[in-house]
C-alpha cells in the first residue's frame, strides 16, 4: 500500500485578476522560482510568462509547464483566470513522466500547448477534481489515486497537444519523440531495441546513433535508468517486497537488479528504502 506521506500534489491554487494599488501599476509582473513542477491551465484572459530565454504570449485555453528550478514570472494584460498545480514529478509513476522529460534543452524553458473544444473541457475537469479532492484532505487511498490519476490525464493531455503544435527540426527528431514516448509506455516489459527500430523503418544501430544524438545516452541505458527511477519510487512509497519491486519495473532476475542498483545509487535497494522513507 502506498504511503500517505508521499504526496505529489504540493499545492493548488485558483488565481484571479490581480489588484495592485494605483502607483504600482496595473498588472505587475510576478518572477520568482520553486523547487517543484508546475502545470497552470488558463481560463479566462490573457497574459506573458517569460524566463530568462522566454517571453511567450497565452491567452484562454493554453497549458503552460514550468520545470523545477527555472526562474520564470507572469504578468497579466487582460483579466484573467486559471488554476496552477504544483506538484513533485520524482512521485509520479515513470509511465506518465514523458510530458516531464524531452530533450535537455527543453528541460530548462516552459513549455506550452493551446487546448480546445472537448480537451480543453476535460483538462479543466480533471484540475477541478484535483483541486477538490486535494483541498477536501482526504487521506484514504482513493482519493490520492483520483489525484494522480487527474495530474497524469491532464498531463497528457498537455503532451499531446503540444506535441501536435510542436514543428520537430527533422524527421529523426520527431522519430525520437515517438521512440520516447514509447519506452515511457512500455519500459518495463520486454521490448527490444530491435522492434523499436523496426516499427519506424530503421535499422537498430541508426536508431541508437540518433537517439543518442539526441538525449545522450543510448535507449538501452535510458530503458535501464527508468526501470531504476521507478523501482526508487517503489521503495519509498510503498512497502512491497523488493524481489516484487525488481520483477515489476522489468527485470528479468533479481540478481541483475540488485547490480544496477548498486552501480546506479552506490548503496543496495534496501538501504535506499531504509534511508528515503525516513525522509518521506
Amino acid at each position: 500500500m502506498e504511503n500517505k506521506e508521499a504526496q505529489v500534489i504540493v499545492s493548488i491554487e485558483r488565481f484571479k485578476p490581480h489588484t495592485f494599488n494605483f502607483e504600482m501599476g496595473e498588472g505587475l509582473f510576478m518572477s520568482h522560482s520553486h523547487e517543484y513542477d508546475e502545470l497552470t491551465l488558463i481560463l479566462e484572459g490573457q497574459g506573458y510568462y517569460s524566463s530568462p530565454e522566454q517571453n511567450i504570449k497565452v491567452s484562454a485555453g493554453d497549458i503552460v509547464l514550468i520545470p523545477p528550478g527555472l526562474h520564470h514570472g507572469f504578468v497579466c494584460t487582460v483579466p484573467w483566470q486559471g488554476i496552477s498545480v504544483h506538484f513533485q514529478h520524482d512521485r509520479l509513476p515513470v509511465h506518465s513522466r514523458y510530458p516531464l522529460v524531452g530533450t535537455e534543452p527543453e528541460q530548462e524553458r516552459i513549455r506550452h500547448a493551446a487546448l480546445e473544444g472537448e480537451e480543453l473541457r476535460w483538462a479543466e475537469i480533471c484540475l477541478s477534481r484535483l483541486e477538490h479532492e486535494w483541498k477536501s484532505a482526504h487521506e484514504n487511498v482513493d482519493a490520492r489515486h483520483l489525484m494522480r490519476l487527474a495530474l497524469e490525464t491532464a498531463l497528457l493531455l498537455f503532451q499531446r497537444s503540444h506535441d501536435a503544435q510542436t514543428p520537430y527540426g527533422s524527421r529523426d527528431s520527431g522519430v525520437i519523440q515517438e521512440v520516447l514516448k514509447e519506452i515511457h509506455a512500455s519500459y518495463y516489459t520486454g521490448i527490444t531495441i530491435g522492434e523499436l527500430a523496426s516499427k519506424h523503418f530503421l535499422s537498430e544501430s541508426n536508431l541508437r546513433k540518433k537517439f543518442v544524438e539526441t538525449m545522450g545516452i543510448s535507449p538501452k541505458q535510458y530503458m535501464i535508468n527508468l526501470r531504476l527511477m521507478e523501482a526508487k519510487r517503489l521503495l519509498q512509497q510503498t512497502d512491497k517486497a523488493i524481489e516484487s519491486i525488481s520483477s515489476e519495473v522489468g527485470f528479468t532476475s533479481s540478481s541483475r537488479f540488485y547490480e544496477f542498483f548498486v552501480k546506479s545509487s552506490g548503496i543496495t535497494p534496501l538501504e535506499w528504502r531504509v534511508r528515503h522513507q525516513r525522509k518521506a
